[in-house]
């Protein structure tokens, strides 16, 4: 596999913490180069296109984990409880078809909680056109905007045609009645159709800013994402990825990908490329800046929500 190295100007290194801990790898100072097991694009593209699944997969979550308060017994013993709680997914118009998701919920022994929601998808597809198969399970120890409420969250999916392996917690630390804002902690591995494997250490704080207050109206949802991640890869790339605080990402209800917000990505405490995801409109064009070998800088635009991966080519 080819390497190409990217070299950067004096000064443009912002100091993050390492994600490389080998030792036989001496300390890169700002005047030397950051080298990546493949090119730029290749690397950024994987990175967000795992973004873009994941993103629909917590969306996910937070709508099941939301309509909590809702959920009762059923009544007949016909119904069932997968088609029974699959008709509360008709009120949030998220579904294409009359075709919806299995979700069967326990409840605790002395009252509701711990509550387990687990969500199975057989070929679901999504208004935003993504397809999902797999399972969902979440454990909740109490409503999820109450004071110290965690949720449990393990995912085995496939969206699209990338799959989705890993764990999830998310504990509220907002105050109820004034903010929604979870804490996130995840180990997720994403597997790409050409075998491709990327390995995401994440902490994330959401912070639910608009549209809770409508919980049947996607249309007014507006989530706010801070936070950092630390990524490997199967081509033995290492890098983490570092939301900027100024221009966090943006997400909508009504959009299937992120619509603004800058990331900063970096390997060994040297930054090495910019993304920028726009101004808030819903579209799939953003754009990654990083300085070429030549120092010069460069911005190109790569459109997002899709993976890129290729098969590879066996005499690669």
């Amino acid at each position: 596999m080819k390497k190409l190295s990217f070299i950067l100007l004096a000064g443009l290194a912002v100091s993050f913490f390492s994600c490389d801990n080998h030792d036989d790898i001496d300390e890169i100072k700002p005047e030397e180069q950051v080298v990546l097991n493949n090119d730029i694009e290749t690397v950024i593209s994987t990175e967000e296109a795992s973004e873009a699944v994941m993103e629909v997969a917590d969306y996910e979550v937070d709508l099941f984990s939301f309509m909590q308060s809702e959920y009762t017994e059923p009544t007949s013993t016909k119904e069932g409880n997968g088609n029974y709680y699959g008709n509360y997914c008709r009120e949030w118009q998220r579904y294409m078809s009359e075709k919806m998701p299995e979700v069967t919920v326990e409840f605790g022994e002395d009252g509701r909680f711990p509550m387990t929601i687990t969500i199975e998808y057989d070929s679901i597809e999504l208004t935003n056109e993504k397809i999902i198969d797999g399972i969902i399970k979440i454990e909740m120890t109490a409503a999820p905007w109450t004071d110290g409420a965690v949720r449990e969250i393990t995912m085995d999916l496939v969206i699209d045609s990338v799959e989705i392996n890993g764990e999830k917690r998310v504990e509220f630390t907002g105050e109820k009645g004034v903010s929604k804002k979870w804490e996130i902690t995840s180990e997720i591995t994403f597997t790409y159709p050409d075998g491709t494997e990327l390995f995401r250490s994440a902490e994330r704080t959401r912070e639910w800013i608009a549209g809770l207050d409508t919980k049947w109206d996607l249309s007014d949802d507006k989530v706010q994402i801070t936070g950092n991640v630390t990524c490997v890869d199967s081509e033995e790339n290492e890098y983490t990825k570092e939301i900027d605080e100024e221009n966090p990402l943006i997400r909508i209800g009504t959009c299937r990908l992120i619509v603004s917000g800058t990331v900063i990505f970096s390997q060994n405490g040297e930054q090495f490329a910019t993304f920028d995801y726009g101004d808030g409109e819903c579209d799939n064009i953003a754009t990654y800046t990083y300085i070429d070998e030549n120092g010069e800088e460069v911005t190109k635009e790569v459109e997002i929500g899709k993976h890129k991966r290729n098969k590879k080519n066996n005499n690669d």
